[in-house]
């Protein structure tokens, strides 16, 4: 317990569409007597959770601060903060007027529907997938090395080797995939969609050829049925038709941490 027998609080900003980490981390720096660009990635990472946990008048304290600052924040007990549940990947879904229906996933997406107004956060984006792979190459000896070979082939008497040998390296690739998690309050469920595996025949007539244009218009139609549900700057990027910079993520660990920030503020304006 803090100081007054408060529990710790938390301290969120209110506006996914304002948030602006370099103004967050002004007020950072203030409060620490440091400098912002020591808090600006921290800053960036946490999203709009500035704070999990911090007694709770200072909480208030830098809530008032980042209000004034611009970033419209409030402070609650840390009691109240939301962690998203494990993603359930869902292949197949429909879309009836009540809710969305999912038909079929993973071992753990079981058929249910679930109701439009309990959909509180959508967040989609790109997400950077590296991979590597080992290729073996022949390659042309270099000259000290067939002046050795040559040395012992005089010596030996042993016929010359071929001047050429093999070279294992690393390769890395990488790629963007879209990425679409749905977040549900009451009952809690995150399902997610990967663009490269899902059926879009739930499109209908709006169903067009790529995987990337059927996402987009997945998007699209969720949060026209969903318009009260809180968007990712993901979303928001794709709505807009924005450059596609603009809807990536560094690794699915800075969506999850986004998602955070969003499931709490939406189960605390649920809650008022």
């Amino acid at each position: 317990m803090s100081g007054g027998g408060r529990p710790p609080h938390l301290v969120l900003l209110r506006s996914p569409e304002g948030f602006a980490p370099a103004q967050v981390a002004a007020v950072l720096a203030r409060r620490s007597k440091g400098h912002a660009l020591d808090h600006l990635a921290s800053a960036r990472r946490a999203w709009g959770l500035v704070a999990e946990s911090l007694p709770a008048a200072e909480a208030e304290e830098l809530a008032s601060g980042l209000t004034a600052a611009g970033q419209a924040a409030l402070a609650a007990p840390s009691t109240l903060l939301e962690s998203p549940p494990p993603p359930v990947l869902v292949k197949k879904a429909e879309l009836s007027g009540d809710g969305f229906d999912v038909v079929s996933g993973r071992a753990n997406a079981l058929p249910e529907r679930l109701s439009w107004s309990r959909l509180s956060v959508l967040c989609a984006g790109r997400l950077e997938v590296r991979s590597s792979t080992t290729v073996t190459e022949t390659v042309s000896a270099d000259l000290g090395e067939q002046a050795v070979r040559l040395g012992l082939s005089m010596a030996t008497g042993l016929p010359l080797l071929k001047g050429k040998k093999e070279v294992k390296r690393t390769v890395e690739t990488r790629d963007h995939v879209l990425t679409l998690d749905l977040l549900f309050l009451e009952p809690s469920r995150r399902l997610r969609v990967d663009a490269r595996a899902f059926d879009y025949s739930l499109l209908g007539g709006k169903m067009g050829y790529g995987a990337e244009a059927n996402f987009l218009a997945l998007v699209s139609e969720l949060a026209g049925r969903a318009p009260r549900a809180l968007r990712g700057k993901g979303t928001r990027a794709l709505l807009a038709r924005r450059p596609a910079g603009e809807a990536l993520y560094e690794s699915l660990a800075d969506l999850e941490s986004e998602e955070r920030w969003l499931l709490t503020l939406a189960a605390l304006r649920a809650a008022l």
